[in-house]
């Protein structure tokens, strides 16, 4: 009887990495959140953040385009997909040559900046600076494509 609960335990706890595991072999199946989350550390409640829902837009969207997308879902109250679409717009202007000597410099212009703001106000609940942030972003000569 002692091998057979030895032998169930063992069985256990081998096959806990492989349960862990699962939801990276097969996308899809991640923890699924509506909310805005793992932004700041009042907002966090795990070390794993849930997957957020996708914006409707192409993955080759502008920036400008996931920035009216968050404002949006913003508005609807649906912040997970605000949040995830404030962190493509972020990605999409943060795509750029540099020369490999200033590739660990941080890009430090207005529209990231502003995008930061934005997703910390997420993070913190205060839609109204987020909507702020949002709308101020759209206006700066990275996202909007006019020269300063």
């Amino acid at each position: 009887m002692r091998i057979l609960v030895l032998a169930a335990a063992g069985l256990a706890l081998g096959a806990a990495p492989a349960l862990a595991a699962s939801s990276i072999a097969f996308p899809g199946h991640e923890p699924l959140s509506h909310a805005a989350s793992n932004i700041v550390p009042a907002d966090t409640h795990s070390v794993i953040a849930p997957r957020l829902p996708t914006p409707p837009l192409s993955p080759n969207a502008s920036a400008a385009q996931f920035l009216h997308v968050a404002q949006t879902a913003l508005h609807r109250h649906a912040t997970g997909e605000a949040q995830e679409a404030l962190e493509r717009a972020e990605t999409r202007l943060l795509d750029r040559s540099t020369v490999p000597a200033a590739a660990d410099t941080p890009d430090t212009a207005p529209a990231i900046h502003l995008i930061t703001q934005a997703r910390d106000a997420l993070g913190h609940r205060e839609w109204a600076q987020a909507d702020e942030a949002i709308a101020s972003a759209l206006l700066t000569p990275a996202v909007s494509g006019t020269r300063a």
